[in-house]
């Protein structure tokens, strides 16, 4: 199993994890597990006690994942440290919801396992650390100095339904909710997109015509160069396209009348 397996695995058991499904994390993990909480004292360790706790558990709460950005650390070949980042939305019976920016560390190591035709090996989880980001300042660069000086606005937010998951060029995945991606856009002379989200940009190996054609269903083509999100469209008009976050996108002369319908009849239906 690859470092990248390792990671769209780790993003699949957290995934379910929020689902309220446990069993594919709790089919991952060691026999002498650790599992670290965010709280204070939230510490578990092995894995019958794991499963003891987490079977034991009755709440009424629901989870909803934001983006999810994903790398993987490989210090010797049977162990892989993959480390996630992601916005966890928490829905309350009462009908409040709360958002947190959380990492999660997870520790695999590859361990042989005795079957019936001798011994093969096996992935599985030696430490799972969930700890929650703490919103930055940005005059500190380590140290938060100035944290009592930080607001924390309650936050309206609509829940995500439809992902884009990708690979970019450094090695990290990015599970990307639909109604934070703005546009993706060529990088000339190269075999490179860039994607545009509402809180980074992100540079992928791909062409347009591989997105445009996996990813029909949520995206326009209005130029050679150019994919859009028509949800994220703040204004159309002559031979151009703003986006919700200002970018200007050009749109050829002979393609602008199809292409303002497409976008009006996509913001209508929505």
């Amino acid at each position: 199993m690859t470092a990248n397996d390792l990671i769209y695995k780790s993003i699949y058991i957290i995934t379910e994890y929020y689902n309220n499904n446990l069993q594919p994390y709790f089919d991952n993990i060691s026999e002498d597990v650790l599992w670290i909480g965010p709280a204070e004292r939230q510490e578990i360790r092995g894995r019958e006690q794991v499963i003891s706790t987490f079977s034991a558990e009755v709440h009424g709460l629901s989870f909803t994942m934001g983006s999810i950005r994903a790398i993987c650390i490989s210090p010797i070949k049977t162990a892989h440290e993959v480390i996630l980042q992601y916005e966890i939305y928490t829905h309350y019976p009462d009908g409040n919801t709360d958002l947190h920016n959380q990492r999660l560390h997870y520790s695999w190591y590859k361990k042989r396992v005795h079957t019936e035709s001798g011994s093969d090996f096996r992935w599985e989880i030696a430490v799972l650390h969930i700890s929650n980001a703490w919103p930055c300042d940005s005059r500190d660069t380590i140290y938060p100095i100035h944290y009592q000086s930080l607001s924390l606005p309650v936050r309206l937010v609509e829940k995500p339904e439809r992902y884009m998951t990708v690979t970019a060029t450094d090695m990290s995945v990015h599970r990307i909710p639909i109604n934070h991606l703005l546009y993706i856009e060529t990088i000339k002379r190269t075999a490179k997109l860039r994607i545009h989200t509402s809180t980074d940009t992100i540079i992928v190996n791909g062409t347009l015509p591989d997105f445009e054609k996996t990813y029909s269903d949520f995206l326009l083509r209005i130029h050679a160069g150019f994919l859009i999100n028509p949800e994220c469209v703040r204004k159309i008009e002559r031979f151009t396209v703003t986006m919700s976050n200002g970018a200007k996108l050009p749109v050829p002369e002979k393609k602008y009348t199809t292409i303002k319908r497409l976008i009006l009849t996509n913001l209508q239906s929505n």
